[in-house]
C-alpha cells in the first residue's frame, strides 16, 4: 500500500512540474492585438542565478520572455544583448533582447519569493526558424549576457520539456 501511495505521488509531482499553461489566449479589445501567453516556470534556481520564463505570442510575432535575479546584484542588459541555448549537437540558438532594461526591486520574481530583490524582465523576439530548431533539437546549456557579463548553467532536459510545450502552446 505504501509503495502505490508512493508511486502516486511520484506521478502527480512528475506531472505537475511540466504544468506548462497558456495563460493569455485572447483578442484585446483596446488594440485588437492577439495575444497568447504561457504561465510562467522555472529555467534556472541556483545560488549563481535565478531565473524564470514564459512564451508569447503577439500577432504571430513570437517572444521569449525572462525574468531573472543575480543574488541581490543590479545590473542591466543592452538591446541586442544575447540569451544563447547550446543544442546538443553543437548548434547554438541565439536571441538577441528587444530593448535596453535595468533591474528594479521585486523585477524578476515570480510570487512573493524574490519580490525584495533587484531582478529584470527583458523579452527576446524568437523567428519560426528558432522556433522549429528549439522543438527538434535538445538543449543542454543556457548562457544570458548582461551589462556584467554574463551567467550560464547547464539546463536540465525537464526545464527543456518545458520549452518545448511552451513553443507549443503558443503556436
Amino acid at each position: 500500500m505504501k509503495k502505490i501511495i508512493l508511486l502516486n505521488l511520484m506521478l502527480l509531482i512528475s506531472l505537475v512540474s511540466l504544468s506548462q499553461t497558456l495563460k493569455q489566449n485572447e483578442i484585446d479589445e483596446f488594440t485588437n492585438n492577439s495575444i497568447k501567453r504561457t504561465s510562467w516556470e522555472t529555467l534556472n534556481m541556483t545560488m549563481k542565478f535565478a531565473a524564470y520564463f514564459r512564451l508569447s505570442n503577439i500577432n504571430g510575432e513570437s517572444y521569449f520572455d525572462l525574468k531573472m535575479m543575480i543574488g541581490s546584484k543590479v545590473f542591466s542588459i543592452d538591446k541586442n544583448q544575447e540569451l544563447m541555448i547550446k543544442l546538443s549537437d553543437g548548434e547554438i540558438v541565439k536571441l538577441p533582447n528587444l530593448k535596453f532594461a535595468t533591474t528594479c526591486k521585486g523585477c524578476g520574481a515570480k510570487g512573493i519569493s524574490g519580490s525584495g530583490a533587484q531582478g529584470i524582465q527583458v523579452s527576446y523576439p524568437i523567428t519560426k526558424n528558432q522556433i522549429e530548431k528549439l522543438k527538434t533539437g535538445k538543449g543542454n546549456k543556457i548562457r544570458i549576457y548582461t551589462n556584467d557579463g554574463y551567467v550560464e548553467n547547464d539546463m536540465k532536459m525537464n526545464i527543456y520539456k518545458k520549452i518545448v510545450k511552451a513553443l507549443a502552446l503558443i503556436e
